[in-house]
């Protein structure tokens, strides 16, 4: 028998694919190159992801930022003026002159009292009731005529007030008219008081955030 080379021929196994060789090389070659290469590539693409998405992120906050300093503090003024106009249109008492003002002070919103021949108009602002109106009547009332009196006693006449008036629910800017005949009888009223009713009354009094 003629072994295959006296034939002239090749094996089947000697002429397949030789993986080994290729193989060793390519390992060769990621040893070889894969840390000066590929990383460095990896960490670029890390990179340009990372300054994408940081300039996309500040692209968008800066969409709800006012363009300039300048620009928000000509809004702030806009709405100082607005406030300004309308509350002097409404005939209320308190104004807004600056900016600086409006971490300072309390915003005013009660319309001032009004006389009409012999009676003190009050209007209603929102939350207000009768007895807020009757309040308020007393104390224009004794702006006019000062009178010595106590807290206790303006309970009194409030609540007298509110009763002759009769108590109701008041939307905003209903108007109440208090007779001052009307306020000068509650007063009286309430002078005849006893040392231990006004007592009472204390602890309704001290309820009352202002007079």
């Amino acid at each position: 028998m003629l072994d295959k080379k006296e034939k002239g021929g090749e094996s089947p196994l000697d002429s397949g694919p030789q993986f080994s060789f290729e193989d060793k090389n390519s390992k060769g070659w990621i040893k070889r190159y894969g840390s000066s290469v590929i990383l460095p590539v990896i960490a670029l693409l890390i990179l340009a992801g990372g300054i994408y998405l940081y300039a996309n992120q500040k692209s968008r906050d800066e969409s709800f930022l006012p363009s300039s300093e300048q620009e928000l503090t000509a809004d702030l003024q806009g709405e100082i003026d607005a406030l300004n106009q309308e509350m002097e249109q409404n005939g209320q008492i308190t104004q807004l002159e600056s900016e600086e003002e409006l971490d300072n002070q309390v915003i005013e919103i009660i319309p001032a009292g009004r006389k009409e021949n012999d009676s003190i108009v009050e209007k209603a602002v929102a939350g207000n009731g009768v007895t807020h109106l009757a309040r308020r009547a007393l104390k224009d009332y004794l702006n006019d005529k000062p009178q010595e009196m106590t807290n206790e006693h303006k309970i009194y006449i409030e609540d007298y007030l509110k009763d002759e008036i009769g108590s109701h629910p008041l939307n905003i800017g209903d108007e109440i008219a208090f007779s001052e005949d009307l306020i000068k009888e509650a007063i009286d009223a309430s002078m005849q008081l006893t040392p231990e009713q006004l007592k009472n009354l204390e602890k309704y009094s001290a309820l009352v955030v202002s007079w």
